[in-house]
């Protein structure tokens, strides 16, 4: 009897302490990262595009429009992660609404197997980039610019950015250039190593 009440006790002490270790793996498995509400709204607005030829990848772009939709989803995500305060909140909001107010603004991701042909950022890159408005009107960038340091913030926030396989870019329209909010827009890269076409219907 004696022995029973032995293997009872021990079955009861590991039943106890294996509570314990599983509430600590509860707390490891916690997500404590960027919220799928963020990034279904990065999903939205994003887009993806490979170019092929015989079998052999030519170019991968990835572009994100940063309309206000997005923009406010950012905030919000942002916010929650840094606890922001409210008057930290409405300053952060402010500059973003500017920025989104001064320009039509795209992210973008681009990787080509060769380093010299991703350059679009150069004055004489073998890459055209333009807009299409809903009406037909072809629209220049007023800047491309590579963001050079990505920062982990950049990387969590935009998880298709791989700083040692590609690129990241910041691609602006002028402000003139895009009437009230559109309807639909298209995005075109295009060069000698093939054409990408993005597509935003709001």
């Amino acid at each position: 009897m004696k022995k029973y009440s032995w293997l009872v006790l021990c079955v009861l002490l590991m039943f106890c302490f294996g509570c314990t270790h599983f509430e600590g793996y509860l707390e490891i498995v916690k997500d404590e990262g960027i919220s799928k509400e963020y990034l279904n709204a990065l999903n939205k607005w994003t887009r993806d595009k490979t170019v092929y030829s015989q079998f052999e990848t030519k170019a991968r772009i990835v572009a994100t429009y940063k309309n206000r939709e997005f923009n406010e989803a950012y905030l919000s995500e942002y916010s929650r992660i840094y606890s922001l305060t409210e008057s930290e909140k409405t300053s952060k909001e402010a500059i973003l609404t500017e920025a989104a107010s001064d320009f039509t603004e795209f992210f973008f991701y681009a990787y080509t197997p060769e380093k010299d042909s991703n350059d679009f950022s150069r004055q004489n890159s073998i890459w055209t980039i333009f807009l299409v408005d809903e009406k037909g009107n072809k629209i220049y960038p007023a800047e491309v610019r590579k963001i050079r340091k990505i920062t982990p913030v950049i990387e969590e926030f935009y998880p298709y950015v791989n700083q040692y396989y590609g690129m990241f870019y910041s691609l602006k329209f002028p402000p003139s250039s895009i009437d009230g909010a559109p309807k639909y827009l298209k995005l075109v890269f295009t060069s000698v190593l093939g054409k990408v076409e993005f597509e935003w219907k709001m």
